[in-house]
């Protein structure tokens, strides 16, 4: 029995194919390094916002996050004349099967869901014509990457006025 540690390894250099490989490993992993360095593996959030007739709706949402991040979701709301007893917000319901809820900041009056569709009022403002709302969410552990469009409106009557659309992405 021999004690010699390098007898299974190939006195050749490597092919040209397991170079490539190498080369091609060894540039992957600088570009995710590269991409993590300046941001662009979250967590980020971003802004959107409509106005329609009195209405305006401004929105700070996800835009990228991974398991166990801080998701922060704010709504802006105005009405130029003033608000009445209420404000309804609509939102897409799939948006909250990847956050872990805390609470909402003021919380709503009353929730409702329809299927894809969930409603909140709340109570306006003492004063004044804007109303904030805060979510404190986090994102569910568990989840493997993937888009996650959604909309988000808010209501006079049963229709929608001022509306956004946007995409949150959860990366692995």
């Amino acid at each position: 029995m021999s004690d010699d540690t390098t007898s299974d390894l190939r006195d050749a250099p490597p092919g040209r194919r397991s170079r490539w490989a190498r080369h091609a490993g060894v540039a992957l992993l600088t570009l995710m390094l590269a991409a993590a360095a300046v941001g662009l593996l979250g967590p980020r959030t971003a802004d959107t916002s409509d106005s329609a007739g009195d209405w305006s709706l401004g929105v700070t949402y996800p835009q990228i996050t991974r398991a166990g991040q801080p998701s922060p979701l704010t709504l802006t709301v105005t009405n130029a004349t003033g608000f009445g007893d209420t404000v309804r917000i609509r939102l897409c319901d799939e948006l909250f099967d990847d956050l872990d809820f805390q609470a909402w900041y003021p919380a709503p009056s009353s929730e409702t869901d329809d299927g894809p569709w969930l409603y909140y009022e709340f109570d306006p403002p003492p004063s004044g014509n804007r109303l904030e709302v805060s979510l404190d969410a986090r994102t569910a552990p568990g989840h493997l990457g993937g888009r996650l469009p959604c909309d988000i409106a808010v209501l006079s009557g049963d229709q929608p006025t001022a509306q956004v659309s946007f995409t949150v992405w959860r990366l692995p």
